[in-house]
Parts: structure tokens; sequence; C-alpha cells
């Protein structure tokens, strides 16, 4: 008896929205069906990331930084998580407005993490010839000077030698005072070390770029 009381009381009502009571119905049936196929936000974890552009050699201000958030599966070992600590490093090279700042991307020892352990980091006066636009960190290229003995040929000093930063240095390389127009660093062994400071001039090196 109460079976048909509701009918007849409802009943128009549920004809009347049946429409709406069926869209209803079947949102609440998608919604239910997404929430079991689409996972939740996960765990995130705060990273530092530049707050505009910014350029290779700049030495880094507050002002440069942010902190937001990333997922965790998305992270690497190398991010850097305090801005504080960032602040007064060198950039080794240019960043894009929000783009993350790792290790790899500041002038220090971390430069040559991967590297063989017989690896030195050294400053690489370049000649005016040399397009640094032609060049990028992780370059592999060869290094070129004078002969020095008088008939202007060429010899190589350093071959396999690796980008690690473009600069905006305009003071010279660590084994010379004299003035540079460009620098940049490159990752190379001992020896490749030493014949490059032996070799140094006010001209700078030349350098081919390797596939």
């Amino acid at each position: 008896m109460k079976n048909l009381e509701f009918r007849y009381k409802y009943y128009p009502l549920i004809i009347r929205y049946r429409r709406s009571i069926a869209a209803s119905l079947a949102a609440i049936g998608t919604f239910a069906a997404l929430s079991l196929v689409v996972p939740g936000p996960g765990a995130q974890t705060l990273i530092v990331v530049a707050n505009t552009s910014l350029s290779a050699g700049q030495i880094l201000s507050s002002s440069d930084l942010k902190q937001t958030f990333i997922p965790t599966e998305s992270s690497w070992s190398s991010l850097k998580l305090e801005p504080e600590k960032l602040v007064g490093r060198v950039l080794a090279r240019s960043l894009a407005s929000n783009q993350p700042i790792s290790s790899n991307d500041l002038v220090g020892s971390e430069l040559l993490s991967g590297l063989p352990r017989n690896y030195v980091a050294v400053s690489l006066p370049i000649s005016a010839s040399t397009s640094r636009s032609l060049l990028d960190v992780g370059n592999v290229i060869d290094v070129y000077g004078a002969s020095g003995d008088g008939l202007n040929n060429g010899v190589l000093i350093a071959s396999q030698a690796r980008i690690l930063a473009l600069t905006n240095q305009t003071t010279g390389s660590m084994f010379s005072g004299g003035t540079q127009n460009e620098s940049i660093i490159v990752a190379v062994d001992s020896n490749a070390a030493i014949s490059i400071a032996g070799n140094i001039s006010s001209q700078g090196f030349t350098i081919a770029l390797l596939p």
C-alpha cells in the first residue's frame, strides 16, 4: 500500500524531472569511474627554479630565484631545494624562466660529475674568430693554438674537450693575468690542462666543434 502511495504521490514529479535526474545520475557515475582511473596529485617536491631568464656567468641573487612544486617522480637528485644556498653562486649556462636549477647549472665541482677522475675544469680563452652562438654546454671540441715556430702553423692543444659552461668572463683565464675577450670552461684530462697552460696567449685558442 505504501508503495502505491509513493507511486501516485511522486510519479508526476519523476516524469517531469526525469531528464535532470538522468543527467545527474550519469554525472555521478562518470565521476565515480574517473576517480578509479585517474590518479591523485601524488607526492610533490619543492624545488628552486629561475624567476626570470638568466644568463651564463650571472651571479645569482635572491630575486633571481623562486620555489615551486613538481611531482616527486619527475625530480632528480641534483635539483636544488633551498634558494638561500644558491645566492652568490655563478651560473654555468643560461636558464629560461621557471627552469629548474640543478648542480650541473652552476660553476663548481659539480660540473665534473660523471667524468673520469683525472679530468679537471679549466677556463679556455677563445679567439675572436670563434662564434659563441655555435657553442653549447655539452659540446665536444678540439682545441688548437699557434705552434710558436713563427710560421703561423696551428697545433692541436687538447682533443675531446667537453664544454662545461659558457661564461661572460672578460678578465682572462685561471692560468693568465692577461685580458681575454671571451672564455669558456671545459673539462680536459690533466695532461691536456698542462698543454693549455703552456700554450696560452692573448689571441685565444681556435676550437673545432666535433659531432
